[in-house]
């Protein structure tokens, strides 16, 4: 009887890189294929602390990223360049790069795919209404915009990864950020990636 299965190693070349200035931290980057597209991540602070360190959005949305198998590697960015605890606009004024939107704009560049997921955060402080709405102009300034959608939940709205739970990633196109006055069309295309199941968002 001839086995099915054998026991057998699996390993891939993986690049991991980060780029920090002082207390700073722009984002992270995960290579597996680069033959493949590779997609942005955009949330508030998920990468923090040492490279071989992260969060669990981070875990999240490279999981999902993943899964969705259409991309060979992933940058997860920070809107916010400090881990901020207690969420305030001094605390965010104060974990703002003055650098950070021109580092995104490097990265976006050099991406296929840019999917926001900064969730309420950007909704709730007016310091990061106005850093979300600087990225956005500045992608339409430098003819990017078509490279940005929205990270949605199945009822539409703007969620952060962790809100998903085990429901699918859904994408809106980005026309503006003000919620009250347009609201994202839903992507045509069909998404089956899921994240794991969490009890709980948290502002990462």
């Amino acid at each position: 009887m001839v086995e099915s299965s054998r026991k057998h190693i699996e390993k891939t070349d993986l690049v991991l890189e980060q780029k920090v200035k002082g207390d700073f931290t722009y984002w992270k980057k995960w290579v597996w294929n680069k033959d493949e597209p590779l997609v942005m991540v955009l949330a508030n602070y998920p990468v923090t602390g040492s490279v071989m360190k992260d969060s669990l959005t981070g875990i999240l949305i490279r999981n999902a990223i993943v899964d969705r198998g259409t991309f060979g590697g992933v940058v997860i960015a920070n809107l916010f360049n400090a881990q901020v605890k207690w969420p305030c606009n001094k605390r965010l004024d104060e974990a703002s790069a003055p650098d950070g939107i021109e580092e995104l704009m490097a990265v976006t560049k050099n991406v296929d795919k840019v999917i926001l997921a900064t969730g309420s955060l950007s909704t709730k402080y007016e310091v990061a209404t106005v850093r979300l709405a600087d990225y956005i102009d500045q992608c339409k300034t430098e003819k990017q915009q078509k490279k940005l959608f929205w990270l949605l939940n199945d009822g539409g709205k703007k969620v952060h990864p962790l809100a998903l739970r085990d429901a699918p990633w859904e994408f809106g196109t980005v026309i503006t950020i003000d919620e009250d006055t347009t609201k994202p069309e839903k992507s045509p295309v069909k998404s089956e990636l899921k994240v794991v199941p969490n009890e709980t968002e948290d502002p990462a």
